[in-house]
């Protein structure tokens, strides 16, 4: 997986952060307290339970986006993450998903344009399925991102390469 960034935060969103959320490392001092010892000194941080059982265990590593960076990683349980919520502005994104497996040929044939034949088709798909500028209902909106990511090589990709 891959995300590619389009803006910045602290300039165009404030909040936002990509994190990662792996298991914590346990140090010694760690190890010695209780669980009691544990929730009491994040009561006393005024962290509500839910956020108590959420951090129960893990280690977060935010990475603030910057336009023009990517964060890639593998797609298994070894890189769960979590994108903090955006407090204000806009944050633009581009999610990517790579795979070894092709996309059929029939696929191609329920999109609303199929494969790109020619660079402004390609300049053409950018335009319709990353900025979405004409009106659609939730289900089109749905298929539109399906179509990007099937069509995801296609479009990054020379033509004569395929």
């Amino acid at each position: 997986s891959c995300v590619l960034y389009l803006s910045t935060a602290g300039v165009d969103f404030e909040g936002g952060d990509f994190v990662f959320n792996d298991p914590a490392d346990k140090t010694e001092e760690d190890k010695n307290k209780s669980e009691d010892e544990e929730e009491e000194e994040l009561e006393l941080m005024g962290i509500s339970l839910a956020e108590q059982i959420r951090r129960a265990g893990r280690k977060f590593t935010p990475y603030s986006p910057q336009r023009g960076a990517a964060v890639i990683f593998s797609s298994g349980w070894e890189n769960m993450h979590e994108v903090e919520k955006i407090t204000s502005g806009v944050r633009y994104a581009v999610p990517c998903f790579f795979t070894t497996c092709p996309v059929p040929d029939i696929a191609y044939d329920q999109m609303v344009a199929g494969k790109p034949k020619t660079n402004e088709d390609i300049a053409d798909d950018w335009l319709h399925l990353l900025l979405a500028h004409r009106e659609e209902l939730p289900q089109e909106s749905v298929g539109r991102v399906k179509e990007l990511l099937m069509k995801w090589h296609y479009m990054c990709a020379p033509l004569d390469q395929h």
